[in-house]
């Protein structure tokens, strides 16, 4: 990765004190020391120890992922966003291979596959044929086979992402916005990615307020993320036809409206300059 590459590695929290440290530190030692932490108003020390550990620290003014993902880029003044969860879902090793698609090719959104390389435990065979029924079901709607749109793990420009009207607030916001790279011909590459098993990452145990937790990271375990990520899609596909359906295919970065809320995160940022983040 070339040394000047201005990127801000993106990770929003609630309640991650138990993997957050070891998770900034990975990034770390990748060569990352731009790394903005998002957080959803956590009851325990995620906030602190993401600041001791070197970390940027902001809290969301809303709820949900999605949320804390749009106003958190709101902020950023990096070139690129690598985004990923902080609880060791995915490795900071593939973080280069992530962004190698944005850095040396003329790409603006990358997916990271997490059907690469699947370690054993790493998710039920339910869920992985729900997936490759999602995908397929994603394919025939869009024509874009990204193969696993239901990824959290992503790399993007930062003014790509601008282009994408996003409204979902928890964790629907990956398909969203992969239904957003279609509609808009944002040019979106697919790479290869590990996802450790259940030996490899700490697995979420439910809690007695999970009932407030269950729109964030660390909330849920990777199995009901998965249901909540293809509820969303279902919702795309046939309550938004808008989004889903009744889109002209276009090859063209052009830019398309915003929601407020994205308009409102977005015109807090402050105009990048060529030195880099401020970070």
């Amino acid at each position: 990765m070339p040394p000047s590459a201005d990127v801000c590695v993106l990770l929003p929290t609630l309640n991650e004190s138990a993997t957050i440290v070891d998770v900034i530190r990975a990034y770390q030692e990748a060569g990352f020391n731009n790394i903005l932490v998002v957080d959803g108003g956590s009851g325990d020390d995620t906030r602190e120890l993401s600041q001791e550990a070197g970390a940027a620290v902001i809290t969301q003014s809303g709820e949900g992922k999605g949320q804390a993902i749009r106003e958190a880029v709101g902020q950023i003044e990096a070139d690129y966003v690598l985004m990923a969860d902080a609880d060791m879902t995915y490795r900071a090793e593939d973080a280069e291979r992530m962004l190698e698609p944005l850095l040396v090719g003329d790409f603006e959104h990358v997916i990271g596959n997490r059907f690469a390389d699947m370690e054993p435990g790493a998710m039920t065979k339910l869920n992985r044929i729900g997936n490759r029924l999602i995908n397929r079901g994603f394919q025939f709607i869009h024509g874009e086979d990204y193969r696993d749109i239901l990824s959290g793990y992503r790399a993007f420009r930062t003014d790509s992402f601008e282009q994408l009207t996003l409204s979902a607030d928890g964790f629907g916001i990956e398909t969203e916005m992969a239904v957003e790279c279609a509609k808009n011909g944002v040019k979106t590459e697919v790479v290869p990615i590990t996802l450790p098993g259940a030996t490899g990452r700490l697995l979420d145990e439910p809690s007695p307020d999970q009932g407030r937790r269950d729109h964030l990271p660390g909330a849920l375990p990777e199995s009901q993320k998965q249901a909540t990520r293809c509820s969303t899609l279902v919702a795309l596909a046939s309550c938004r036809p808008s989004l889903a359906l009744d889109w002209p295919r276009s090859s063209s970065s052009g830019g398309s409206a915003t929601t407020s809320a994205t308009r409102s995160s977005q015109s807090g940022r402050r105009r990048r300059s060529s030195s880099g983040s401020s970070y």
